[in-house]
């Protein structure tokens, strides 16, 4: 039996790391040896740490707005990750897999919820048999049992070898509720869980108000009043920024940086993170069907032009899907994405697009004519969505920008009415990116990805990689699927994301880390300067 220790008091094992984590991504994002800043007098008069993102909590079901509760450190899941890229355990402590590589067993930790109830097993594995067949990531678990075999073991047997399994515990849509939190039905209503923080009030889906839980399993929130305002507009959150009217602001745009900066009380903390910025496009559609004509819409991209301008960035420019920050996902012998019109004219013409006399393309019935829905809680996407709308233009590709709730991707999805889009997508959202890979691209229902989209060959390559418990045969088999991604471009990657976040001079430099997984905002590891 292979055993895999999650203490809270020591640091992540090394244990088997290479067989069940994600490539790390190589270095520690933090706020560390700052310049001190001046110091606040509100600080005596308001001890409350205010927090915004652009994220509201407009339903109580952590199917939908788990990651809220999750990185603000009111809920957790059985297992996490550190910012490092090791796999560590919350409210499990430590697991174990058979040798037959079948049968998991995960050991609960003596924890609390708000309520003082304990955590116990049943519980645990009622809440994810009702979540895993709708959650994106809990879903790809081939899962022939999950029960608890005794009070504190969670027992998980998988259908096929699942070596990436305890990743996937870390799926936002799995974090634990109290058995009070639902009512008869089993509906979630409240938000009783068990992190270091404990929600004191909620009003509408905006504001969340919470203070440090004593009886938590483990250390003491360095704050103990925490203030959360959900801020759509990226303009918004830096005026607040800049003002001093927060402590810690996330998702600011790039152009507001030096402003920032220039205030003399808050800072900018930047960060490379495994999140693509794409092109997805419903690929049943005979404008995107065609490889020749997705290809063509690549090379039309000027992603450095796009990287330089609008995210003032400019090694943002994606070659390919993921980073180099991602080294064992990013193949760097790779052919880079780039830009050439006149290669893109005759794709389009290879594949009998011909212009009409409005220039746009056309091909019997059909015409070259989109919508892109654009996410608007995400600042830059849609200056980038104007910018890609005129390159399309140039080579007879007419696009219509839409700009709406990012909430809305997946029900666009499932209906059919999905043209385009411009996604902003997480390839971390369990630490081992095949966890998103699957579901985009090796599923029939995808959620955020391309739908329509189906290659036998890379669907294979996905179950070896989650089969496989030697990491040679993963390494191999990971720039297989890279190489895979980059010839089909079931999406198309426009760049790279750069996390920007302002930390106040209220809060102690280096207590502030950057989560590059977007799991955790660490707020439980402040402190004030």
């Amino acid at each position: 039996m292979t055993i895999f220790d999650r203490q809270p008091q020591r640091p992540a094992t090394q244990m088997l790391r290479t067989q069940f984590h994600a490539p790390h991504l190589g270095r520690r994002l933090f706020l560390a040896g700052a310049a001190t800043l001046p110091a606040w007098s509100a600080r005596a008069a308001d001890p409350v740490l205010r927090v915004t993102s652009p994220w509201e909590f407009d339903s109580p079901d952590p199917l939908q707005t788990g990651y809220v509760l999750r990185r603000l450190g009111i809920a957790e899941t059985l297992v996490g990750v550190r910012p490092n890229g090791d796999l560590v355990g919350l409210l499990a402590d430590r697991w174990a897999v058979d040798p037959d590589h079948l049968t998991w067993r995960f050991h609960l930790r003596d924890a609390r919820f708000h309520d003082g109830t304990a955590v116990s097993a049943g519980h645990v594995a009622w809440t994810l048999n009702r979540v895993r067949a709708d959650a994106e990531s809990l879903s790809g678990i081939p899962v022939s049992e999950l029960r608890a075999e005794d009070d504190r073991t969670l027992l998980i047997r998988t259908t096929a070898p699942f070596a990436s399994l305890p990743s996937y515990l870390t799926d936002y849509a799995g974090i634990i509720l109290s058995p009070s939190s639902y009512d008869a039905a089993g509906r979630p209503q409240r938000q009783i869980a068990t992190g270091p923080y404990r929600i004191t009030r909620l009003d509408g889906a905006r504001v969340i108000e919470a203070e440090a839980f004593p009886a938590y399993w483990g250390k003491q929130a360095g704050i103990s009043q925490l203030r959360y305002t959900a801020v759509v507009l990226g303009e918004t959150r830096a005026n607040m920024a800049q003002a001093g009217e927060v402590d810690v602001a996330f998702t600011l745009l790039p152009q507001a940086a030096e402003t920032i900066n220039r205030s003399g009380t808050t800072r900018v903390v930047r960060a490379t993170i495994p999140r693509a910025r794409m092109m997805s496009m419903n690929l049943r559609m005979p404008q995107f069907a065609d490889l020749r004509v997705r290809r063509a819409l690549s090379l039309a991209i000027d992603r450095p032009g796009i990287a330089t301008a609008v995210l003032r960035h400019p090694q943002d420019a994606a070659t390919q899907l993921l980073p180099p920050v991602m080294a064992g996902w990013h193949d760097p012998t790779l052919p880079s994405l780039q830009r050439d019109g006149p290669a893109a004219k005759r794709l389009l013409a290879e594949a009998a697009w011909t212009p009409g006399a409005d220039g746009i393309l056309a091909k019997g019935g059909d015409i070259m004519r989109f919508n892109m829905m654009v996410p608007s809680n995400r600042p830059e996407m849609p200056l980038m969505a104007q910018a890609m709308q005129a390159q399309f233009r140039e080579i007879g590709v007419d696009i219509a920008v839409k700009p709406g709730p990012s909430g809305s991707l997946p029900g666009m999805v499932r209906d059919g009415s999905l043209q385009t889009a411009l996604v902003s997508r997480t390839y971390v959202n369990v630490p081992d990116p095949i966890g998103t890979m699957l579901p985009d691209f090796a599923s029939d229902r995808p959620v955020w990805s391309s739908p329509g989209f189906v290659d036998a060959k890379l669907r294979d390559m996905v179950q070896r990689y989650l089969a496989a418990f030697d990491e040679p045969t993963r390494a191999v088999l990971r720039f297989d699927i890279v190489k895979t991604l980059q010839d089909q471009l079931p999406v198309i990657p426009v760049s790279w994301t750069e996390l920007n976040a302002s930390v106040s001079s209220r809060i102690a430099a280096d207590s502030f880390v950057l989560d590059p997984y977007e799991q955790n905002y660490l707020l439980q590891d402040l402190r004030w300067a």
